[in-house]
């Protein structure tokens, strides 16, 4: 399915649900321009333990950062728990292995794997219960060997986030443009939150245009209990870095 696709398949049904994540192409199209895919290569480079030739991915989506890095390592596994995300992260690889598994409860022990190195890209926002956290957590563990490093990036709770706040972003190429509009609603006192999306998609060489608004139930974690959470599973390191823009949490075998 082409962005085109998208636009037609939205004005063929507009009152159907919708989830962002059901439209790969527009996730691709969307996320490829609004985040910085040389960020996330530089985060897995500062924190890979020596040696690293092993390197799993949790939440790899369409596989952006699998297409990077496959060529570095000599073995490579993205797991995502979204078939249509995978079938696009497919057709992105040549040598990097792709699994459908949900990551709060699959670890490469399951599949007789080991990694040196485990990585998560923002998808830290999906883990909204206690209990999945923690499954999560042995999961990394589990699939790391002596000394193997993890390291994901996260928005913390703090008193600094603004419940109902709104955000506008435009990206676009020559033939599309995609505006999305947000607002998001703290639902709970440990962070759980809720955004809803308006998302408006023009076709500019065609001069369609089609309107997406979908939910999403996410959540920020508290620094403090995201680093108790991976201490108390066994990991002999874990330290929290703040700095511009998201926070990340790095844990060491």
């Amino acid at each position: 399915m082409t962005l085109q696709s998208v636009i037609e398949d939205i004005i063929e049904n507009p009152h159907r649900q919708r989830s962002f994540y059901h439209y790969p192409e527009l996730y691709d199209f969307y996320h490829s321009r609004v985040l910085n895919r040389d960020a996330q290569v530089s985060l897995l480079k500062r924190f890979e333990p020596d040696n690293t030739s092993r390197v799993l991915e949790f939440g790899c989506g369409t596989g952006p950062l699998l297409a990077r890095i496959e060529d570095e390592y000599e073995e490579v596994l993205g797991v995502d728990n979204n078939e249509s995300m995978l079938e696009l992260a497919r057709e992105k690889v040549k040598k990097a292995d792709i699994l459908k598994a949900d990551f709060t409860e699959w670890s490469a022990v399951e599949a007789g794997r080991i990694f040196d190195m485990a990585v998560l890209m923002g998808g830290m926002l999906h883990i909204t219960e206690d209990s999945s956290l923690e499954s999560f957590a042995e999961n990394v563990y589990e699939s790391l060997r002596e000394g193997g490093g993890f390291v994901s990036f996260f928005q913390p709770l703090s008193d600094s986030v603004e419940s109902g706040s709104k955000n506008l972003q435009t990206v676009e190429s020559e033939r599309y443009s995609v505006k999305r509009h947000s607002i998001s609603v703290l639902t709970s006192a440990e962070g759980h939150y809720t955004t809803t999306y308006l998302f408006i998609i023009r076709d500019k060489v065609e001069g369609t245009e089609a309107k997406m608004g979908t939910v999403f139930h996410g959540r920020f974690h508290a620094a403090n209990k995201l680093k108790d959470t991976f201490a108390n599973i066994g990991f002999s390191e874990v330290e929290v870095i703040d700095g511009d823009g998201p926070a990340i949490l790095h844990a060491v075998k």
